[in-house]
């Protein structure tokens, strides 16, 4: 079941001797499977022959607009089987067959996917309400009010072929110029017996004519049809039966001539109105939206018809198993590629190389199609359609046994000479997974495949694999409109309100999505990201009145969307608001893409056909590619975990890419204010890289997603631990209750309760105390169910504080995260017994978490909160305000008890108050704060360890240390003696501070370390070495709090302002305390030096671009910035100078103004005196994502900016150019394993649950984990809008785009031509003046 499982059934027919057809329909209680239910009832009600069965025609329902009962569930039918005369217009090819009414049985059924709102009737339109009461005067009572059993009543009334009874109903109630639905209730509508006895003045005639002419004559011929009219009205004009009907004639004209009216259209309706005419007919004048199945015991032999309009509705032919899988998703239909059949199957000598492939065709629901399938070819003389229709082309499938016929209700659709070109072949296709075969736990599968997806997903963006990737493919198209977008901007041609990338989902996917664009925001801050839920967008752009929103900005006015770039984030490529999206929005943008499992959805589709109707030929470009895909396939299992972090981690690898393409060109850099830079890129891609290895670790799963051979990873086992603990709390009432039942019927059955039965035992059962024995054993009556939880808190070491009830989960982490986490354990616990439900909540804990949920904290409430990896300067507050929320949750008791906590983050520090901590592995170098921090503390331990013995040294502050380490010990713990660390120590002390204080000597001192990453100051105060070596190890390791972590970097910040001021010669602005913190910047000291700063460096540019600016023409040509570079640097290679140019010249002028030198200079960080490390390009100039190789993150920013002041200050300085990278890693990787971590944890938790039910039931309480009560995997989550009302929307769009297209290309001519005929009449005035001063010389 793909979606929807509340319901369901089953419509076969028996056409072995009379076609009978048997209904097959179950209601699915909240924890059995409906597909089981309903092949259990199926194959109780049909005994299956060979070829009695020709077909099965299902549907699943989840109920939307009214409630799951037996009569709303599909299949429908109006009319309850009845016999009435008809001719069989079916007409076998063997055996003879005489054109004459039989009684046969007429079940008319249909399954229906969608909305039925409005019916058309001569241009007037009907409510369903109206429809139905019209149905039930017309054809009979109402077997059901939901909305699809009305579409059978329709099919009732317009299947009439072969029937006169059922046309002359049909044309009085429908086919007349007066027919309407709105019936008078003072005029009866005719019973069906009276349009059976008009029906005998027909088949008299028809009959009389069948004597001299054959009968498919007379229905292929509009004259005879129209004598067979005339000759009826005469009968009829000389019966009584007339009176029935004459009231629903027009009366304003010749009752005659609307007689004739009636009996023409009788005559027609009878031998035009197959099944594929009425569904032609109904879709016609009907409005919804419609994924519609029709059959009807008349046609079963041979036919059937599908439709779709505002539903999607796929069909698959397997043609070497003569078999053929309609649905209303695309996914389910593959599921005919693994199943088995009895026997060797059908295979053919193919006259194609594909006819013996299975294919899938999908009707187009946006335009609207239907499909007749007739397997009659061969069988039956007769064409399969009726003749109004046999025009259409007949296409030949399953090696000829199966015609299939197409009918387009828009002329938008693209029409092919081969309908193999419109279709997607299933078989011997890379990009068409199967689905996957059936699991015990697919929970569990999901959660051990995610290291092997992720790694699959890495493997693909990697440069290597360019070529073969259909990512990088799409990668490639997508950056081609971001180019276009930024240069649009710098053109100064984007409208202000423009929308520059706009991402839209629902639910994760939207949060996903929400991530991504923040992420991206803070990257370029001058891009205008937005991320929006998909049901929000139909709501404002879905029909003519908006659906406001409240509590949020978002109008029509508020975004400007054309050609902007929509990402469409969809696992499933399937639901109902993102699907509508991709059409609606076309209307605005052709810049559309898809972030999907698969390459083949209905999203992908839809982008498909829309690149498909704006090409020539009608066929894709490649480089049109819209689709980014996971390659997760569709999963069987609710809760959402590989999917979810496949998303995540394909879209960690776009954001890299679009941040990639941005800063590649210096225009777009500058324009978006670019804040990354692509030293974070190269960390950010290390740690992504790194990110599988942590990802093992948690799950205990390889890359090939196989579990670990023996004893998972501790992490695994820590967090499987949790969550068996938190298990227990959820089932000790279950345990309870059933010690508690055990005991009651022990104790009432042998008479002994149990003071009772101790009393007995003690021989102290008399009259005197028989009434107090009593009462306390009533009492272990009353508290039985507590005493047991106690005992069993007791037993298993709990504590015994917690209350008594149901208990609750609180999630908290950064919001993707949480939210995910908090939709994956509440679906875990979806079919749980209330007696071990589950209440799931979440939020953010650095925000809203104590505001929102600590009010409902309780003794025994179960908190779960991510935190960030604090030991990373820019994540320190961040780890200090969940920190700080855990522990105001953990504080609020009552009777001794709170809440019980569990942290689950990077930093190895447990917090007082929490239950548990559970730790997750680095699995990444590194970062320079980190490295600084771990430097210090060696620092410290090496100074106490030697104050002792050698106290002639001063070694007081770190400082020293880092002077005189070398003397102590060495980086690695060998001895080794540093011979120039004291020369060095030396230099500094006689160093001139205006030559170290100089902006000069400073650009200087950058532009000669420019690409070269082998420069060594020999006057640096530093020895290179042991501070790029990466083995500094602490003889005791620290474990340090959040808050401790952020005191530690304000230490270092205060021994670095101190330095700093140092450096200055303590001049009279310098801080006057000696405890410098962050907020120190803002001194008024410390504004007046950096504006002076600013002044000398502004001074100091201009004089070096005057170097530079030999001739002073106020440009610095190509040769001018070599001969100027080579002054600072000889030994730069020759092609990294022209690269450096290259990089300078933003308008490929060949020259340098002063702007693009200043640039340059900004691009290299020199006014801060620091130096990123240069990025790695490819032949166009690219910047190539490639991962950092430093033994720890920061090492080649150290060799770049080696000497340039003393260590710590540089240091510092430099950690500080690592903030955002470190935010990055966040965002994309840390927060990505809490998710992992907290799957794996909620995981056991569910399974210990649904196990135990399991068991102590012996199986009949059992319930599957990975399943809901709705089976809603493909969600349809509520939408403001119908597929109808987007589908008139989006015509309504495109219409309007042409008509003011062609206003604009009207008035440009007319401008032109108004342009071109005044310069006619200037000239012409001229040439007259000409003419008239000539005449006056002359």
């Amino acid at each position: 079941m793909m979606r929807g499982a509340q319901c369901g059934g089953v419509v076969a027919f028996h056409t072995k001797d009379k076609v009978k057809g048997i209904r097959s329909r179950v209601v699915n209680g909240k924890r059995s499977d409906l597909s089981k239910k309903v092949r259990k009832k199926l194959q109780q009600n049909v005994k299956l022959n060979n070829g009695d069965i020709p077909f099965f025609s299902g549907h699943t329902r989840f109920a939307t607009t009214s409630k799951v009962t037996l009569d709303g569930t599909h299949p429908h039918l109006w009319t309850p089987p009845i016999v009435r005369r008809v001719y069989d217009f079916n007409v076998p090819k063997s055996g003879r067959h005489t054109f004459q009414p039989h009684q046969i049985q007429i079940e008319n059924y249909i399954t229906h996917n969608g909305d039925f709102d409005f019916y058309t009737v001569n241009s007037v339109s009907y409510d369903l309400q109206v429809i139905q009461q019209f149905l039930t005067t017309v054809v009979g009572s109402m077997p059901s009010v939901v909305d699809s059993c009305a579409i059978a009543g329709m099919m009732d009334l317009l299947r009439t072929q072969g029937c006169f009874g059922l046309s002359a109903r049909y044309v009085i109630a429908l086919g007349l110029p007066s027919s309407k639905m709105q019936l008078d209730d003072r005029i009866s509508f005719p019973t069906y017996n009276e349009f059976e006895k008009i029906g005998f003045l027909f088949e008299d005639v028809l009959r009389s004519m069948q004597e001299n002419g054959d009968f498919f004559d007379i229905c292929d011929n509009a004259e005879s049809r129209y004598s067979l009219a005339e000759k009826v009205v005469l009968q009829l004009k000389a019966s009584p039966l007339i009176n029935s009907i004459e009231h629903f004639l027009k009366s304003d004209g010749e009752r005659g001539a609307d007689l004739l009216t009636f009996c023409v259209r009788t005559v027609d309706a009878f031998f035009d109105n197959d099944l594929f005419f009425a569904t032609k007919e109904f879709l016609a004048n009907a409005k919804g939206s419609f994924g519609l199945c029709v059959a009807s015991s008349l046609d079963a032999k041979r036919q059937i018809v599908l439709a779709a309009r505002g539903q999607t509705m796929s069909i698959a032919f397997y043609p070497e198993k003569n078999l053929i899988c309609y649905g209303s998703e695309q996914a389910a239909v593959k599921a005919g590629i693994s199943a088995e059949f009895p026997g060797p199957g059908r295979v053919t000598e193919p006259v194609l190389d594909i006819d013996n492939d299975a294919l899938r065709l999908d009707l187009d629901d946006l335009n609207g199609e239907i499909l007749l399938i007739d397997w009659g070819r061969g069988k039956f003389k007769n064409a399969p359609l009726s003749k109004p229709n046999r025009h259409m082309e007949k296409h030949e499938l399953m090696n000829g046994s199966v015609d299939v016929f197409l009918f387009h209700e828009s002329k938008a659709t693209t029409c092919y000479a081969e309908l193999y070109h419109r279709m997607t072949r299933l078989t011997r296709n890379p990009f068409i997974q199967p689905l996957r075969a059936d699991s015990q736990d697919p929970v569990m599968d999901d959660i051990l495949d995610i290291p092997k997806i992720c790694n699959s997903i890495q493997n693909e963006w990697k440069v290597d694999r360019a070529a073969k990737s259909l990512n990088r493919l799409t990668a490639y198209n997508l950056s081609r409109c971001l180019r276009e977008r930024l240069e649009a901007h710098i053109r100064g041609t984007v409208h202000p309100r423009g929308t520059d990338i706009l991402l839209t989902g629902c639910e994760v996917s939207l949060w996903l999505a929400e991530q991504f664009a923040g992420d991206l925001q803070k990257s370029f801050p001058n891009l205008r990201i937005k991320a929006l839920s998909s049901n929000k967008l139909l709501g404002l752009y879905g029909q003519e009145i908006s659906v406001p929103t409240f509590g949020f900005p978002d109008s029509p006015q508020s975004h400007h969307l054309h050609d902007a770039i929509v990402i469409i984030v969809s696992h499933s490529g399937g639901t109902f608001a993102p699907l509508s999206c991709s059409n609606l929005l076309q209307s605005s943008t052709r810049n559309i893409f898809v972030i999907t499992s698969e390459w083949d959805t209905q999203i992908g589709k839809q982008l498909r056909a829309m690149d498909a109707m704006n090409s020539d030929n009608g066929e894709v470009n490649l480089f049109n590619s819209r689709v980014f895909t996971t390659d997760v396939g569709v999963r069987p299992a609710e809760p959402c975990s590989v999917s979810v972090v496949a998303t995540h981690q394909l879209m960690t690898n776009l954001f890299q890419y679009i941040c990639a393409i941005i800063l590649s060109d210096s225009r777009f850099r500058e324009w978006s204010e670019a804040i990354i830079s692509e030293y974070d890129l190269q960390l950010l891609e290390r740690c992504n890289q790194r990110n599988i290895e942590a990802l093992c670790d948690i799950v205990s799963a390889a890359t090939d997603g196989e579990p670990f051979i023996g004893k998972p990873d501790p992490t695994t086992i820590e967090l499987r631990k949790a969550g068996d603990l938190w298990a227990e709390h959820i089932l000790e009432n279950a345990r309870a209750y059933i010690i508690t039942i055990i005991y009651i019927f022990l104790t009432v059955i042998s008479g002994y309760p149990l003071i009772y039965g101790i009393a007995v035992l003690c021989g102290f059962v008399s009259s005197d105390w028989i009434y107090l024995i009593r009462l306390f054993d009533a009492a272990i009556y009353i508290w039985m169910p507590q005493i047991n939880v106690l005992l069993i808190r007791l037993i298993q070491g709990r504590n015994l504080r917690h209350r008594m009830v149901g208990r609750t989960v609180v999630i908290g982490d950064i919001p993707w995260v949480a939210q995910a986490a908090e939709a994956f354990l509440s679906k875990l616990f979806a079919c749980s017994y209330s007696i071990a439900g589950l209440n799931v909540l979440s939020g953010n804990p650095a925000d809203h978490l104590v505001h929102r949920h600590t009010h409902r904290v309780v003794r025994g409430t179960l908190v779960i909160c991510g935190r960030p990896d604090g030991r990373l300067s820019a994540l320190s507050t961040a780890e200090a305000a969940v920190c700080l929320s855990v522990t105001q949750a953990s504080s609020i008791q009552s009777l001794g008890g709170t809440c019980e906590s569990i942290t689950i983050g990077h930093n190895n520090f447990k917090l007082p108050l929490t239950q548990n901590a559970i730790f997750l592995k680095r699995k990444r170098p590194l970062f320079l704060c980190e490295r600084i921090l771990l430097e210090h503390d060696v620092s410290e331990e090496t100074v106490f360890a030697v104050r002792g013995s050698h106290t002639n040294c001063q070694i007081q502050t770190t400082q020293d240390y880092l002077i005189h380490r070398n003397s102590f010990q060495s980086v690695d713990g060998s001895s080794k003696v540093h011979e120039r660390g004291g020369e060095n120590h030396a230099a500094t002390t006689t160093r001139n501070d205006n030559d170290r204080s100089s902006i000069t000597t400073r650009i200087s001192s950058c532009i000669k370390c420019l690409f070269s990453r082998r420069y060594h100051d020999p006057d640096n105060i530093l020895d290179c070495s042991t501070l790029l070596n990466s083995s500094v190890r602490p003889q005791r390791s620290l474990s340090r709090s959040a808050g401790a972590l952020i005191g530690a970097y304000m230490n270092i910040d205060d021994e670095n302002n101190n330095n700093d001021d140092d450096d200055d010669n303590n001049t009279p602005m310098e801080c006057s305390s000696s405890t410098a913190s962050f907020g120190d910047s803002m001194q008024i000291s410390s504004i007046v030096k950096k504006a002076i700063e600013e002044k000398k460096w502004s001074d100091d540019v201009r004089k070096l671009f005057d170097t530079f600016d030999v001739d002073g023409d106020g440009f610095i040509s190509r040769e001018e910035f070599r001969e100027g570079f080579r002054l600072f640097n000889s030994s730069c290679p020759e092609d990294e100078v022209r690269q450096i140019f290259r990089m300078g010249d933003t308008d490929g002028s060949g020259k340098l103004d002063y702007r693009e030198f200043l640039e340059l200079l900004d691009h290299f960080d020199i006014q801060s005196g620091i130096k990123i490390p240069s990025s790695s390009r490819n032949e166009k100039g690219l910047i190539r994502i490639e991962a950092s190789r430093e033994k720890y993150f920061g090492q080649s920013l150290r060799r770049c900016n080696a000497g340039k002041k003393n260590g710590i200050t540089n240091d510092f300085l430099l950690a500080r150019k690592q903030h955002f990278s470190q935010e990055l890693y966040e965002t994309r990787c840390a927060s990505l394993q809490r998710f992992v971590a907290m799957t794996v944890m909620f995981h056991q938790i569910g399974y210990r649950v649904q196990r135990f039910f399991s068991v102590v039931s012996f199986g009949w309480l059992g319930y599957r984990m990975d399943r809901t009560h709705s089976i809603m995997r493909i969600a349809t989550t509520a939408s403001p809008v119908s597929g109808a009302d987007v589908k008139e929307r989006l015509r309504y769009l495109q219409l309007l785009k042409k008509v003011q297209h062609s206003i604009h290309v009207i008035s440009t001519a007319y401008l032109a031509y108004r342009a071109r005929k005044e310069e006619e009449e200037e000239a012409a005035a001229a040439a007259a003046a000409a003419a008239m001063n000539t005449t006056h010389k002359e």
